[in-house]
């Protein structure tokens, strides 16, 4: 079987996703390192510069790649990547360079994840400026296709509306003959339809809004995918449809509603702001069972990667509680 044949292997994979929002570099890879043991198939970190709450208050973030590349070194089993990078933060061939590095430093467990881009404050603090909804998205698709290419090939010429290439070199390669792209991102119109032509993988939030259930909009999300792949020839099952729950998990639905109060005290918000983003995103407040049937909802609506963010950092005893009573479950 070949490598990209693993890759779209219709097990599901179940992932660990943590902010870094300030934690040191030991605590992120603790928290990886257990998701190894545990079992996990994915660990991905943020990639922002400031705290996305509190963009200047804090705590603030590790850097992600500089990151990755660490935890690359240290593990051996799971799959590593940032959900997801922002297209602008780095030059799309400078990205591809560093992604084709951490490749070869986990021998071949990097997922590329690529996003647009919506932090305003800190695309104006650290990129200089803000750039419309329009220009972010070519920028998205130009740096997907300027990766693809550095991936594939040892020299890339490219030239697009933002990025000219002439003859990037990308040696040495990626260790993955096919190092997956994963395009993060809810448009239906054209963030989904660049994950069609160039996806392996896709990661939708819910982001459901006051009245409408979660399951409607995951499932519109899926149809508008599955729309583009048809009008632009893709085979709509060889992409992994990806989503992520915000979830607070305990034995004991009291325990579940204590470590929800904690979230409330780290991101400095009310209750019902935590309550919302978890609404958002489809997440849950509750027991390993709860948790349990909302996963095996979003399987049965066909994703294959369910990320599950644990906030503000998982501990050992939340990874082996959701691999042991949840993930084993399943």
């Amino acid at each position: 079987m070949s490598n990209v044949e693993t890759i779209m292997a219709k097990k599901p994979w179940f992932g660990i996703h943590v902010g870094t929002y300030g934690n040191s570099f030991e605590e992120v890879k603790q928290s990886c390192l257990e998701s190894e043991r545990q079992g996990l198939d994915v660990f991905t970190v943020i990639d922002h510069f400031m705290n996305e709450f509190h963009p200047y208050q804090g705590p603030h973030p590790l850097e992600c790649w500089t990151t990755l590349a660490g935890l690359a070194a240290v593990t051996s089993k799971i799959r590593l990547g940032p959900l997801v990078s922002c297209y602008s933060y780095r030059h799309p061939t400078v990205l591809a360079k560093m992604a084709t590095t951490v490749d070869n430093i986990s021998n071949g467990r990097l997922i590329l994840g690529l996003g647009a881009g919506w932090h305003e404050a800190e695309f104006k603090g650290y990129m200089g400026r803000y750039p419309p909804s329009a220009e972010r998205l070519t920028g998205l698709r130009e740096t997907v296709e300027i990766c693809r290419s550095m991936f594939t090939n040892e020299l890339t010429d490219y030239q697009g509306k933002l990025y000219k290439v002439e003859k990037a070199l990308n040696s040495p390669p990626p260790v993955q003959k096919h190092l997956p792209i994963m395009i993060g991102g809810s448009g239906e119109k054209v963030v989904l339809k660049i994950a069609a032509k160039h996806a392996d993988i896709t990661h939708t939030p819910a982001l459901v809004t006051p009245g409408t259930d979660y399951r409607t909009v995951l499932n519109g999300k899926l149809n508008a995918l599955k729309r583009h792949c048809d009008n632009l020839g893709r085979d709509y099952d060889e992409i992994r449809k990806g989503t992520w729950m915000i979830i607070s998990i305990d034995e004991t639905m009291s325990g579940a509603e204590t470590k929800l109060k904690g979230i409330v005290k780290w991101m400095q918000v009310p209750l019902s702001a935590v309550e919302d983003m978890q609404r958002m995103r489809a997440g849950i407040c509750g027991t390993p069972d709860m948790v349990v049937d909302r996963v095996m909802e979003y399987l049965d609506m066909g994703f294959e990667l369910i990320t599950f963010i644990m906030l503000p950092q998982p501990t050992d005893g939340d990874i082996r509680l959701l691999a042991e009573d949840v993930i084993e479950k399943i």
